[in-house]
């Protein structure tokens, strides 16, 4: 390092403190007669020590050479890093990495120290440029190594190290450079009890159950041992990502942030495993029946082998018809070896599983189920879900998925309420154009290049993924040929079966009598009966045993509707009577409510037909009314049918359905009285016994 200078160098350095002419200068030096010697050299003159300049003005100096060499220290050090490197023995990576890096910067600020730099200037010198970034554009090695070296728990904000820590490092050796490895945490006493405040599903803040904690040791007198709500930061800070959620999250929340297993399908063949799932429309369409808006039940059935979509059906819900329905239109393509579903009711069921009726049984194929909460299990057709129908959805003007804004999903659904209310054009799509829509996304989703599948160089040269037609005409085109049904062996193992008993060659089914004199020698046994969900015309009797078919058994006459009912009627009756029910519930309360009449008159006297009144009194006393003390009261005003013998209502039913006006508070009970077992039994008699029927 340069150590005497001119007065002109000293000029031209323009130092702090210091006069900026050679004139000043020199007048400075006689003034305070600087140490000088005879320049050597043409021109002559003096030259002083850099020891006589003033304090700020020597470390500027000093400052700006260390700043000309910084760039040529890491190729002089480079030896010296890399053994410094594998001289580390039992350490992991991340210590060696931060060893390495303080090495780096110890022998960057040596290299200034041997060029004559005082170490104060040199280290002063080397954090300044790397705080400032012109050591990121000078030496970015250097700049690197200084961030790696910065310990984190230090409270600074800075990137780099400070120059206290830089001193601590010069006076350590090698080997001890290295951080200490971290210390396995040390559970404090009060960690089990704040976590029991802390990981519950509601998802206290830190504060809130930092409360309870306090309330808890206060009732226990155990203030002691509370700790403070900083030493409780510090310890969530250092639990595990995993182990701060559990309880906080439930296991199937949790199973999204777990490791889990990748399943390799390259050795599957197609149909050797299909996988189905049901998915709600994330859109309102038209319903087919009376045109209001839902959200159909789309049930879809996908090859994992070749992960093409192979079956799809569309229904009003969930149910086992639906996914019947989707299973056959899976088998056109192929009949599978193992279908791998969750553990819904549209596939826990009889019609499919049991093993003397079930459609899996007759076709040979298993199902199996996913654990319940591993929806990840599933995950094909979980991301065709995604792609097919929330992604399609978002192209709909129904669409009323998570994704959309809150605002705009209102308007949406006031637009179509308006419609029905006020008529107009609903805003939604048509039964039969929805079903073409899907169709529409089944053959687009085939039809395009697939992540999970090989690639292939197409015609163009390009090199792309397959798609799942191709991967399954690949299959076709190296031998594999797809196990079909021909038309009646698919016509036997779809219809679903049951196990109904035979009674006098009949056979009692969805409220229909079927009959048959193929059956009279059955009389008394179980068998099987197959039929056509859309067609109740006739229904297949098959034995229990061999499973050979006894006849075809035709709907009859003395059944309960006059005209038959298929599978689907029944249960659209099914379900309309129970909204019906809970409609005239929800009726009866708004009414009760606007009259506001009280839920129990404790002030009225309670009549019991065939005992009499009882007042409030006599109910609190029960336990000590005596027989003779009860008194039959005549009741005054209109009675109530349910007041009435049988041959009383029976009377009042027939001459309201004569013509007699019937009273308000008596009209529910008319419009509902024809469909009880009491009319029924009477209408049956009638029928058989004329009049006197009514004396019975």
């Amino acid at each position: 390092m340069k150590e005497w200078y001119t007065t002109r160098e000293l000029a031209d350095a323009q130092l702090t403190g210091m006069p900026a002419t050679v004139a000043g200068i020199i007048k400075l030096a006689k003034r305070e007669s600087w140490e000088a010697q005879q320049r050597m050299g043409k021109g002559g003159g003096y030259e002083y020590h850099i020891s006589n300049l003033p304090r700020p003005a020597r470390k500027e100096l000093e400052a700006r050479q260390a700043e000309a060499m910084l760039p040529r220290l890491l190729e002089q050090n480079a030896v010296t890093i890399k053994s410094s490197a594998n001289t580390q023995a039992n350490l992991t990576e991340r210590q060696r990495t931060v060893a390495d890096a303080r090495v780096t910067v110890i022998n960057a600020v040596e290299g200034l120290k041997q060029s004559g730099i005082t170490q104060e200037a040199a280290l002063t010198t080397l954090l300044t440029q790397a705080v400032t970034g012109q050591l990121k554009e000078i030496n970015p090695v250097l700049d690197a190594a200084l961030r790696l070296a910065k310990d984190p728990r230090g409270r600074s904000n800075s990137l780099y190290p400070s120059n206290r820590s830089l001193k601590r490092w010069l006076g350590t050796d090698t080997k001890a450079l290295a951080p200490k490895a971290k210390r396995p945490l040390k559970v404090p006493t009060w960690a089990n009890d704040f976590l029991m405040c802390w990981q519950r599903p509601e998802k206290p803040s830190v504060e809130h159950a930092y409360r309870q904690l306090t309330n808890q040791y206060d009732l226990e007198g155990k203030t002691a041992e509370l700790p403070s709500i900083h030493q409780v930061r510090r310890f969530i800070t250092k639990m595990g990502n995993i182990a701060k959620q559990k309880g906080r999250m439930g296991a199937r929340e949790l199973k999204n942030m777990l490791p889990f297993v990748r399943r390799d399908f390259s050795d599957l063949l197609p149909a050797d495993i299909y996988s189905a799932d049901g998915h709600t429309f994330d859109g309102e369409v038209q319903h087919p029946l009376h045109g209001r808006p839902f959200r159909p039940e789309v049930t879809t059935f996908i090859d994992i082998a070749t992960r093409r979509v192979v079956g799809v059906s569309v229904d009003l819900a969930e149910s086992s018809i639906a996914v019947l329905d989707a299973l056959i239109s899976a088998c056109t393509h192929a009949v599978p070896a193992l279908i791998y579903v969750d553990n819904g009711g549209g596939y826990e069921n009889a019609l499919l599983k049991d093993q003397a009726t079930g459609v899996l049984a007759r076709l040979g194929s298993t199902m199996t189920h996913s654990l319940p909460y591993s929806s990840q299990a599933r995950g094909v057709i979980e991301r065709v879900h995604q792609t097919l129908w929330v992604d399609g959805a978002k192209e709909l003007p129904g669409f009323i998925g998570a994704d959309m804004d809150q605002e705009a999903r209102q308007i949406q659904f006031k637009l179509s309420r308006q419609a029905i209310k006020h008529g107009g054009t609903l805003p939604l799509l048509g039964w039969q154009t929805f079903m073409d829509y899907v169709n529409q996304r089944i053959q687009w989703y085939n039809q395009r290049p697939h992540s999970s599948l090989p690639k292939t160089t197409d015609i163009q040269g390009k090199r792309r993924h397959l798609a799942p037609d191709e991967l399954w005409q690949q299959h076709q085109n190296k031998g594999w040929t797809p196990t079909l049904l021909t038309a009646d062996e698919a016509v036997q193992v779809f219809r679903p079966r049951t196990t109904r008993k035979v009674s006098r060659g009949e056979i009692k089914f969805i409220n229909n009598i079927y009959f048959s004199h193929a059956l009279t020698e059955w009389h008394g046994e179980e068998v099987h009966v197959a039929y056509d969900i859309n067609d109740p015309t006739y229904i297949w009797v098959y034995e229990t045993e061999h499973g050979r078919q006894i006849c075809k058994a035709e709907w009859n006459a003395n059944r309960v509707d006059y005209m038959p009912k298929s599978v689907i009627e029944n249960a659209r009756e099914g379900r309309a009577k129970a909204r019906l029910r809970r409609n005239d519930a929800h009726r009866e309360e708004i009414l009760e409510e606007l009259n506001g009449r009280p839920a129990l008159e404790q002030e009225q006297t309670t009549y019991i037909p065939g005992i009499g009144a009882l007042t409030p009194d006599l109910l609190s006393n029960r336990m000590g009314i005596q027989p003779e003390e009860i008194t039959v009261v005549e009741e005054t005003g209109p009675r109530t049918p349910a007041s009435m013998t049988a041959d009383e209502r029976i009377t009042l039913y027939l001459a309201y359905q004569s013509g007699t006006p019937v009273p308000e508070e008596h009209r529910f009970w008319f419009s509902r009285d024809g469909e009880t077992k009491e009319y029924s039994a009477w209408a049956r008699r009638e029928q058989e016994m004329g009049s006197e029927a009514r004396t019975l």
